[in-house]
This record gives C-alpha cells, structure tokens and sequence, in this order.
C-alpha cells in the first residue's frame, strides 16, 4: 500500500466510485477506501440459499438509448456489459390500496403513462396530462439531470419550494388519482409536510422514460466499476477505515486510518455520510466551523426500512416484471406518520430476477418503513461480513416476527406465495446502518424540505480547501441522483466543459 496520492476518496458506493474512475481517467493517481469487506454501498448485494438478494438497488430509470443515465453509464464503460432486463411496458409499477382488489399500472414512456392513467380515470385525462408535463418541466431546471451541457442552473430558486403533495393536488380533486400518483414514494420517503415536488418529479420522470431491472442483482454496476477504475490506475482499498485527517495549516496532508496507517494526499472527496465529518475533522481544531457540523448532525434523516427477503421453491412462483406498492389506506403522504400505529402502513413488494430461469423467481422481495426506536436496543451491536457478530437471541425472534407479519400482509396481494416459501431473510435499520454508513440506517440520506430547501442540501466544496463532499446528501438519493453528485465533485479538478462534453459525446 502506497503511501502518496493525489486524491483520496472515502467510501466505494456509487458516487465514490465514479469519482474514482472519473479522477483516474483523468491522470490524477487516486485510492479509494472503503471500511467493509465489500465495495457498492447501497449497490451491494447478498447471497441466501443460493439466492441473490439486492440490497438497494431495485430498479433504475433513464437507462433508455438517448436518455441521461445511459449517457452517463455509456461514459463509465459500463452500459453495453451491465445485464439488464427491462421491465412490463405497460406497468412498471402497481399500486393498490386496503382491501380494494384494484390495482393501479403507470406505464413507461410518457404519452403511454398519460393514456393508461387516462383509461383507469377517464375523466382526468387533462389532469394527467398536466401533471405528466409538469414534472417534466421541473426537471429541465436541473441541467445535468438531463445532461444539458449548454444551459446553467437557474438564479432564481422558487422552483425548490413546491411541495408535492399539494402540487399534484392541484390538478386533480380526485383523491385516488392524488394517492395513485404518489403511490411509489416509498422510493424517496415521501412526507406529505416535506417532500419537494422536484424530487418527487425527477424519481418518477426517470422510470417514466424507462424502467430496468439489474439481473442477478445491481452489484454487477460496482463490480463494472472497480474493473474500469483499475483500468485507469486508481486503487481500491477494503477494510480500510478513516479515522481522522491531519492537516497542514487549513488544508489535509494525510489521512490516519484506524489500523495506524497513515496516508498522504494532495485532495480528499468522502462519500460517507456527512456526520462522519465530526470524526474526521476534530471539532477543537476549527476547521469546519461548530454550527456547519450542528447543522449536519440535527439534519432531519429519513426513515429507516425493514426488508424481508423470501426464498422459493423452484418453478413455483412466476416472475412477475414489475414492482407493487400496497398502502394501507388512500392517505399515502402520511405513511410514515401512520407507520407506526399500523405496521406496516406501506410496502413495495417485487421479484427479483436471475439468470436461472426467464420465466420463475427464485425469491420474492418486500420492504417497509422502520423506526429505528424500534431496533435501539441492539445499537451497541455490529454484523458486517468483515465484523460478524451476533445481536442475540432477542433480535433473531424480533426479525422473525416482524418479517411474518410483513409476509401476511403480501399474502394478501400474491396468494402464490402461501405454501412456496421455503427461508426468510430479513434486515433492519441496524443492517443498513453497518453496511451503507448511516447514523440511524437511513435508506435516503437527508430529509429534503420544500419549506427550508438550502439547509437540507450540503455543497460539494467545504471550507477546507481540499476536501469535497459527494454522495446521496449532496445531490440527491438514488442511482441517477448519486452519479451527477459525483460528476458534481469532480469539476473543479478536471475542467468542467471538457467532461461535460466527453460524457455527452461517449459512445
């Protein structure tokens, strides 16, 4: 191990890892660390009885030829090798309510997602219509959304302070059509007070354009990865965590590792969670000032998820290419204010798909929403494949018991799956606390709020010097969102039109 780079990036989710590939192409000789034994972040993936379970990665929008993330993927020399299955034309996602066996179908592409919405409420085809170009029109505000390299980022910021739940509201008094369009917002832990209308329209807009499954699991883009980084240079370091910086007056010369290890580097970008910073950068020192770190670590989170993942028996459950989000009632802005009284109040429901077979599910899929109060009892535990410990008899019984209930309620809406379920799986906000580096095991990093917008969003550049910021908190949650936050991070150390315009033109 080397003891001299010229940058250092902490952390192997996405946006670390197009960072790294990004700054190695570049010329610059970069290593990243990553304190677990596997690299991806939220990209990761488990295997369970033979089975290949995501961890985060469900399914991926604006992957389509001529679309954003295409484009992008297309530049990191990984869209032509990535398995891919896209998902039903005609219902990428389904979404149902209580006990009404209706299930409501948003279609890929726009004009189909208007007229299939349009046939299952026919007399708000006008409404549809509006909403559909409104999202549309709010995401032209954010140029690298749709990798318009020519136009700069509005001056004038009123866009941000929309919110969603009110803005779909207004072209619509039909309360279902209102829940149905909001139906998905598990997605991005949609909260009828807070969320944003544009986060809501850029999630939403990207499936619209086109919607995809990673076979056998998203891990496939991680590993893509660290072979293109590898190409260029760049290092990748496992079970190396950061302990602090040390610095050289206002800027860092080195970074400390737990092991003792010490390495020097010319620029650091982190990819962990901002309240890591705290860690990092001793607060007596004064180099990021006391209320920039109060401000990061009072920041409302999102909410943590349970996940419960369900092995079959072979050839018995069909594969179904689609995804289905169930609420327990038409009240889909306040599902994390009723989870609690009523768990789970919301879950998106899928079966992932494999490489065995095109035409069965090997295992079945569902997540929820989870109060991390709930698992604060075993908070002093650690289980990671590097760090394997038990949490105790207790949390086994918890985790059982909480994926039961979650499977009764499933049963309700894939009655297949009673008698073919042969192994259980599940994880809570602990798992995800270890294994992507969230304090509380949040899936979606800050809480973004249309009331106060610039205090949930960070900057790339801090007040050190030489230390950039990227990753979901930055920009935005999720796997487009992750990748213009690490193109983001970049500009300033590689010219800005150049890499614009290479992104644009990669074939």
């Amino acid at each position: 191990m080397e003891k001299q780079y010229d940058i250092i990036i902490i952390g192997s989710g996405l946006s670390g890892l197009i960072c790294a590939y990004i700054l190695s192409k570049a010329g610059y000789k970069v290593a990243v660390l990553e304190k677990n034994k596997q690299v991806g972040g939220c990209l990761q993936t488990f295997v369970r009885d033979r089975c290949i379970f995501d961890v985060g990665v469900h399914y991926i929008g604006g992957l389509g030829e001529g679309q954003a993330l295409n484009q992008y993927f297309k530049y990191l020399g990984i869209r032509d090798t990535l398995k891919l299955q896209r998902m039903d034309m005609e219902a990428f996602d389904t979404i149902g309510f209580g006990e009404d066996d209706t299930v409501y179908k948003m279609a890929q592409g726009h004009e189909r997602f208007v007229d299939s919405l349009a046939q299952q409420f026919p007399k708000e085809h006008l409404a549809i219509k509006n909403y559909c170009k409104a999202i549309q029109d709010i995401c032209q505000k954010f140029p690298l959304y749709f990798l318009d390299i020519h136009s700069s980022y509005p001056s004038d910021l009123s866009h941000l302070a929309i919110n969603a739940k009110d803005k779909i509201a207004s072209f619509s008094s039909n309360p279902t059509l209102q829940a149905v369009l909001g139906g998905n917002n598990i997605l991005y832990a949609g909260r009828g007070s807070a969320t944003p209308f544009h986060l809501h329209a850029m999630v939403l807009n990207s499936y619209i354009e086109s919607a995809w499954r990673c076979i056998d699991g998203g891990s496939q883009i991680a590993r893509l990865l660290v072979k293109q980084i590898r190409k260029e240079g760049g290092v990748i370091f496992k079970q190396k965590e950061v302990d602090q910086f040390i610095f050289d007056g206002n800027a860092i010369k080195s970074v400390l590792l737990d092991t003792g290890e010490t390495l020097n580097c010319k620029q650091v970008i982190s990819s962990a969670h901002p309240s890591q910073l705290s860690r990092f950068v001793r607060q007596d020192r004064g180099h990021l000032r006391k209320a920039y770190l109060n401000r990061i670590n009072n920041t409302q989170a999102t909410p943590a998820v349970f996940s419960a993942h369900y092995t079959l028996k072979p050839n018995t459950v069909p594969y179904i290419n689609r995804n289905y989000y169930h609420h327990k009632t038409k009240e889909v802005w306040n599902a994390i204010e009723n989870n609690s009284k009523d768990w789970p109040s919301t879950y998106l429901a899928l079966t992932p798909i494999t490489s065995k077979s095109p035409t069965h599910a090997d295992s079945f899929a569902a997540m929820c929403y989870m109060d991390y109060k709930e698992v604060q009892r075993w908070e002093n535990t650690f289980n990671t494949v590097s760090q394997e410990t038990s949490r105790g008899a207790s949390y086994e019984a918890f985790k059982e018991e909480k994926a039961s209930i979650l499977l009764e309620e499933v049963y309700k809406q894939f009655p297949q799956l009673k008698g073919n379920v042969t192994n259980t799986h599940a994880s809570t906000p602990l798992s995800f606390r270890d294994y992507i580096g969230c304090p509380t095991g949040s899936f979606y990093g800050f809480e973004r709020n249309y009331q106060d917008p610039m205090r949930t969003a960070l900057a790339v550049q801090t007040r050190i010097p030489n230390l950039r910021l990227t990753g979901q908190n930055i920009n935005m949650h999720g796997i487009l969102g992750v990748t213009v936050s690490a193109v983001l991070a970049c500009i300033g150390l590689v010219e800005r039109k150049k890499l614009l315009t290479d992104i644009v033109s990669a074939t």
